[in-house]
């Protein structure tokens, strides 16, 4: 009977003792938020969800999970992703340098992730009344000041979809868009436009940023700086690409 006894004893002892661990276990793990927006084909939103998909967040996954983080994905429009970059609800994000609403809230890497160009688009059959289409939030790197100077009314949509489909339909004369989102649309879609002029603005990079209010911004800087620095490509997501043929 006694040894019955001690043994229950035991068995609670050795439960608490695995409660305790697991819970202690929960409030040690890593979970950070990798934000990110609509960019086709590299982040693609799926249809009728707030959920996006791609290699781009494939490869930051890959690597954040190596360095043991546990990763929530959370998709959104630029100007929510910068806000909540500035309050460290998101603690990594990619993006260009030069964004006035996320340079002073984040931290880059060192290493590019991927090479972005910037186009500026035409519609011939329109009358050149110097209407653009544009993603709300975007400076593009200084091109959005320059061709408001030159007269230019912005009409600012939440994504890159939506600003093309607004230049697509006719709705302004002119869009300026990141090539790849633009060819996607096009290669996806199709066009309803005969006689558009592309002329190439701008080829950067683009970087992991980590916010500054992230609770884990200093060891993310520095443990992404360290596994990014000897990469064999040119940048972050060819050197994942070459790794997974």
């Amino acid at each position: 009977m006694k040894r019955k006894v001690l043994l229950g004893y035991c068995l609670i002892l050795i439960s608490w003792a695995y409660c305790a661990s697991s819970e202690e276990n929960l409030k040690t793990e890593k979970s950070i938020t990798l934000g990110v927006v609509e960019f086709p084909p590299l982040v693609i939103k799926e249809p009728d969800s707030s959920r996006c998909h791609g290699v781009a967040i494939d490869a930051t996954v890959a690597i954040l999970t190596k360095m043991n983080y546990h990763v929530l994905v959370e998709c959104m429009p630029p100007a929510r992703l910068f806000e909540r970059v500035k309050t460290g609800k998101v603690d990594v994000t990619i993006n260009v340098r030069g964004t006035s609403a996320l340079d002073q809230n984040a931290t880059f890497i060192d290493a590019p992730f991927v090479y972005l160009s910037i186009v500026l688009l035409h519609n011939g059959q329109l009358a050149d009344d110097k209407s653009i289409s544009a993603i709300r939030g975007y400076d593009y790197l200084g091109i959005r000041q320059a061709l408001q100077q030159e007269g230019f009314e912005f009409f600012d949509m939440p994504t890159s979809s939506d600003a093309i489909h607004l230049f697509d339909v006719g709705r302004t004369s002119y869009l300026v868009s990141y090539k790849q989102p633009y060819q996607f649309y096009t290669e996806s879609l199709g066009s309803r436009l005969v006689e558009v002029s592309i002329s190439d603005k701008l080829t950067v990079p683009s970087y992991f940023a980590v916010s500054n209010h992230s609770r884990y911004k200093d060891e993310l800087v520095d443990s992404l700086n360290l596994v990014t620095t000897h990469i064999s490509d040119s940048t972050i997501l060819e050197s994942y690409r070459s790794a997974n043929k």
